[in-house]
């Protein structure tokens, strides 16, 4: 009787200790899975879609942020749509616009829901009308985009460069693109051109 409870001890010592029958052998346990797990395939819930799975809440992706703007898993795919970004050309002491488009392609739509936001970053000699341009939401706001629909999301990036030349603002976009029964957050770097004369 002795020895069958010394085994019982052992066994639950091994597995409160974490241990199975496949460690050692660089197997997870399916919670450091879903840590390690890649985020490229994050969805966020499309509203009425069966089995949608929230985004970034859910994949122990930082808040705030959907992984690295640098990540390809999270640039807009050919199949998915495309991102227009028009030069703005102004004198110099003008203000010029930029337009930013976001067109999906056939079978996808903008997730007017999701948080759209662009982040920028001017470099000396430019003024920026905003640094910060958002849209979308629980609310779907139109908020600062000049267009806000699940076909078509445009924003007008206003600058104004000090000195004539050529001048690069550096930028990050984010939104959500949709199928039918899955939407697929994005992090996409832009670079919008001024050109003042």
């Amino acid at each position: 009787m002795l020895p069958a409870m010394s085994r019982v001890l052992a066994l639950a010592l091994v597995i409160a200790a974490g241990g199975c029958s496949g460690c050692g052998n660089g197997s997870k346990s399916p919670a450091d899975q879903a840590k390690t797990a890649p985020s490229g395939d994050e969805k966020i819930t499309v509203p009425g879609a069966k089995g949608a799975v929230e985004g970034a809440q859910q994949t122990g992706a930082p808040a705030g942020g959907i992984g690295d703007a640098s990540d390809p898993r999270f640039h807009l795919k050919a199949e998915e749509g495309s991102i227009t970004v028009d030069k703005a050309e102004a004198k110099a002491g003008a203000e010029a616009t930029a337009a930013l488009k976001l067109a999906p392609a056939t079978g996808y739509h903008v997730a007017t829901d999701y948080p759209i936001k662009i982040l920028l970053e001017a470099p000396p000699g430019v003024k920026l009308a905003k640094t910060e341009l958002s849209a979308g939401g629980r609310n779907k706001d139109q908020g600062d985009a000049s267009t806000l629909s699940e076909q078509s999301l445009a924003f007008a990036i206003k600058a104004t460069a000090e000195k004539a030349g050529s001048y690069e603002i550096k930028g990050v976009f984010k939104f959500g693109i949709c199928e039918k029964e899955s939407c697929h957050p994005k992090k996409q770097p832009i670079t919008i051109t001024v050109a003042a004369n």
